[in-house]
């Protein structure tokens, strides 16, 4: 066997090992059925394998695969046209955490309803996924400055939305 080839296998081994838990929850809570984010994941990492064995430098398997999953399912959302399922209608929930899933999907479905696409998405991105807005901007291709306002815009308008929820109604 190619040494070449032997390499890319275990780099992808290590790669899928490292990712493949966080990619499932990135695709989950963008799009709500289970069945749908594995696709997505496993689809994502079958063309990173490809790209791998032709040959192509990838600087960041994991901005690559992030891109590539948020990217995937913008597109399934676009086909669907539905933006956030809600967690009444998601079928089959991750038995591991249920719970927590569970609410972290609920609560982020309620807040960020109203909130435009991208904005939305800011918000995951930083909260759920940890990404520095470097990354957001890298994945949203847009500058950083863009990302940064979109996050706080939702941010605001989030903080807004929970202040009118709780003042007395007369």
């Amino acid at each position: 066997m190619n040494p070449k080839k032997t390499s890319d296998i275990d780099i992808f081994k290590n790669v899928v090992s490292q990712y493949q838990d966080r990619l499932f929850r990135f695709a989950y809570i963008r799009i709500g059925v289970r069945e749908v984010a594995e696709d997505i994941v496993q689809d994502v990492l079958i063309r990173l394998y490809r790209a791998m064995i032709e040959g192509r430098e990838i600087k960041s398997y994991e901005a690559y695969l992030l891109r590539s999953i948020s990217n995937s399912c913008i597109d399934w959302q676009r086909k669907k046209k539905e933006t956030i399922i809600s967690i009444e209608d998601s079928e089959d929930i991750p038995e591991e955490s249920e719970d927590d899933i569970r609410e972290e999907f609920s609560r982020i479905s309620i807040l960020l309803d109203n909130l435009p696409f991208n904005q939305a998405e800011a918000v995951r991105l930083k909260c759920y996924d940890n990404l520095t807005f470097k990354q957001i901007a890298e994945l949203q291709d847009v500058s950083e400055p863009t990302a940064k306002s979109r996050y706080r815009h939702a941010i605001w308008c989030i903080k807004e939305n929970l202040n009118l929820n709780k003042k007395p109604k007369k």
